[in-house]
């Protein structure tokens, strides 16, 4: 449960960012008590058989229990710390906005229709099976503040698409409205008006845009009768990158008007 003084500045933060109603809650993900407790007892079995080989006088069991003892102690009274230091860090989303609580009770906020997005998600493998995704998020606010989240909250595939679906939604339209108007927007070392596309020190019309494609964490901008793309940028450098390939995908099939 939150500490009043944090639940009272979390109420304060959300009327004066004006974010609206609540939707959901993602609490830090924890090492369960019965794995740190496992690590523990592994440990002190560890030093018992460092106890015994200097009982015994066998330097080589020694030498072992001490090595055991070390990493495991290390290693879980590290993850025991980090325990600790999340409690009661948690992620909060909202109609306008989230609100992360993050070390020591610190309350971050973040609006969608003002958030910067950059993610980096990162499929995991060994001898060519999968193991497991990584997920990265900067999400950095008007005054270049930058809050970072890295898949230490429960569930980080539905928040971390939820984060990119609300700024889409918040931002597209009036990245749309700047379009139809005739103004430009960039996203990282990509660039975009109604009628053409910069990237790479070059430009190219969107009519001779013949493919968006993402793959491998890169997205390309295949052009017409090129062999090369006009660009493979990696995801993880674009800013709000769903809006930029929502954009993209309105201007490609006509140049002419947006959908």
């Amino acid at each position: 449960m939150e500490a009043p003084d944090v639940s009272a500045r979390i109420n304060e933060a959300v009327q004066r960012a004006q974010l609206g109603a609540h939707r959901a809650t993602y609490p830090a993900a924890l090492m369960s008590p019965g794995r740190l407790k496992a690590g523990g007892v592994v440990a002190g079995v560890a030093v018992l058989v460092a106890l015994l080989g200097l009982a015994t006088g066998i330097i080589f069991l020694t030498i072992l229990g001490l090595i055991f003892a070390v990493v495991f102690g290390i290693r879980f009274g590290r993850l025991a710390l980090m325990n600790r230091q999340k409690e009661g860090q948690q992620l909060l989303f909202f109609d306008q906005g989230l609100v992360c609580v993050g070390v020591g009770g610190q309350v971050h906020v973040r609006r969608w229709d003002s958030t910067t997005v950059y993610q980096n998600t990162v499929r995991h493998y060994r001898n060519g099976v999968y193991v497991r995704t990584s997920y990265s998020y900067r999400l950095i606010d008007p005054s270049g503040q930058t809050l970072g989240l890295a898949g230490g909250f429960h569930r980080p595939e539905e928040w971390g698409q939820a984060i990119q679906q609300a700024v889409t939604d918040a931002q597209l339209p009036r990245a749309v409205a700047t379009i139809q108007g005739g103004g430009a927007l960039t996203f990282g070392d990509i660039s975009l008006n109604r009628d053409t596309v910069w990237a790479s020190g070059k430009s190219v019309p969107w009519a001779r845009i013949q493919e968006i494609k993402v793959k491998d964490g890169r997205v390309s901008l295949r052009v017409e009768g090129k062999w090369l793309a006009l660009t493979t940028t990696m995801v993880r450098s674009i800013p709000n990158f769903f809006v930029f390939y929502a954009l993209a995908e309105r201007l490609r099939p006509s140049a002419a008007g947006m959908n």
